[in-house]
């Protein structure tokens, strides 16, 4: 039988949502739309919506995914700010659709999960295939128990359930893995979709999380993971991680450290000559840094595990090399924050607490942020392995950045030295560099040797206040996690 939370959980979302009121925003849309090839579309669309309501389990969540693979297209048609809003509410609706499909199916057979099925681990499979198994599995159930049909007939209708089966020579999935899958497309829906329905997605997807947090222990055989330890007594010594820069260049200077800073001390001696500091003793009270909620590996992935994030590939993102890849935080930490990691994966200037609002109650915004125009500050969180590197550039707003976990070494050059460090002449990359600091090629660049700028290590703990204009490169020295706040 059903674990009652789990049953809870399943009530709830479809108290929420209902595959009428899906089928009526995509009717309203299609009544709203005037031009033809739209509204074709959204013919199929509705009237694949209309005929799954009539279908099995596993068909209407086929149907549904048939669609949503259809606005897919659509979504990847063109330029990306040209297209139709509509498509993105469409792709969000469908995904409400295939997760209420999942719940019915959950409570209404009341699986046990004894008869749950999962692909094996080296399939070729999209993930929502441990959702398929689940209903078929159901469906399965149905056919077997069904007394009315002679025995023959149901013999027949058993071998031709399980010959269409992929699933079923595979492993047994938890029910956690079944959550787990809804929330990977809750999150797809969030992150193609459009807010619809009071934006339910968000609400299912953190539901879930918070549920599955409890008492899930995700990072099973953490050993064998190697997964990278965070020494917060782990000392650098400036001249072991510095740039190794040319004879002919300015030396790079030690930036200035300061503690307890006040507002007013911040205002007139930083923030207004527009002056970068490190700033120490304001951190102590962030929950992430130390007790229960420290920030570390497993407890990210026990806390945020399910959730899709857009990851960085390869060295940094001016590398020919580089991709970005969406994958759950728990698949980012088992292959990229691992001492044995080869490749670079980088979780980089996200708003995962946004996301993940458990997460950013471990974490203060600074009042150092309320300094400026307006109340509203962007936090993102960047969290990488060691040697993730964020190459010399600069951002438009005022920026403090503030290091929970792990080490990084920053270089710094302000804003008047500008025309030695030759940024990229496309309008994608306008405030990047094209020098690499770990590499400078002074044939091509002669005149970065003018250049005088700081360097320093970030430690855990710190913040660096970094002002608009000023140019910053970043390696992370340690697995590291960090937070910045920026504002105008």
């Amino acid at each position: 039988m059903l674990d009652v939370d789990i049953e809870k959980l399943c009530t709830n979302i479809l108290d929420m949502v209902s595959k009428q009121k899906v089928l009526d925003l995509v009717k309203k849309l299609h009544s709203e739309e005037s031009m033809s090839d739209r509204k074709v579309v959204l013919d199929c669309v509705i009237y694949l919506l209309q005929q799954s309501q009539n279908l099995d389990y596993n068909s209407s969540f086929q149907k549904a995914r048939i669609i949503q693979d259809l606005i897919w297209e659509k979504l990847n048609t063109g330029h990306w700010k040209e297209v139709w809003k509509g498509w993105r509410s469409v792709y969000a609706l469908v995904a409400i659709y295939r997760i209420i499909t999942v719940c019915e199916c959950l409570l209404k057979k009341n699986i046990p999960i004894e008869n749950v099925t999962k692909v094996p681990e080296n399939n070729e499979f999209e993930d929502e295939n441990i959702i398929t198994a689940v209903i078929d599995s159901t469906e399965n159930q149905t056919v077997i128990s069904t007394q009315e049909k002679s025995s023959n007939q149901t013999e027949k209708e058993n071998k031709r359930k399980l010959s269409n089966s992929s699933f079923v020579e595979s492993k047994t999935a938890s029910m956690k893995d079944i959550m787990e899958e809804l929330v990977q497309l809750a999150d797809m829906g969030l992150l193609l979709g459009a807010p619809v329905m009071h934006n339910c997605l968000e609400t299912i997807a953190q539901v879930i999380t918070e549920h599955l947090s409890q008492d899930s222990i995700i990072l099973e055989n953490e050993a064998n993971l190697k997964i990278a330890k965070i020494l917060e007594s782990k000392e650098y010594q400036i001249e072991d991680v510095e740039v190794k820069l040319g004879e002919n260049d300015k030396k790079l200077k030690l930036l200035e450290r300061t503690e307890d800073l006040t507002i007013e001390d911040f205002m007139i001696n930083y923030k207004e000559p527009e002056k970068p500091v490190i700033i120490t003793g304001c951190m102590d009270d962030w929950p992430a840094r130390k007790g229960p909620h420290k920030w570390n590996v497993p407890y990210l992935v026990k806390i945020a595990g399910p959730r899709t994030v857009p990851i960085e590939i390869g060295r940094n993102y001016t590398s020919d090399q580089w991709t970005q890849q969406l994958m759950t935080v728990k698949e980012f930490a088992k292959q990229y924050l691992k001492e044995d990691a080869t490749d670079v994966g980088y979780l980089a200037q996200h708003q995962l607490l946004d996301q993940v609002p458990a997460l950013a109650q471990d974490i203060c915004i600074p009042d150092f942020c309320y300094t400026g125009e307006e109340d509203d500050v962007d936090v993102n969180v960047w969290i990488g392995p060691k040697g993730t590197v964020s190459p010399l550039h600069t951002d438009p707003k005022h920026n403090v950045l503030c290091q929970v976990s792990g080490s990084k070494y920053i270089v710094l050059y302000p804003g008047e030295s500008t025309e030695y460090l030759y940024p990229h002449p496309t309008p994608l990359l306008f405030n990047t560099s094209r020098i690499d600091l770990q590499d400078v090629d002074y044939a091509k660049y002669p005149n970065f040797v003018k250049a005088d700028g700081w360097h320093l290590i970030l430690n855990p703990g710190e913040m660096l206040y970094i002002p608009p204009g000023v140019w910053h490169f970043v390696k992370s020295l340690d697995t590291s996690f960090s937070v910045s706040f920026w504002w105008k």
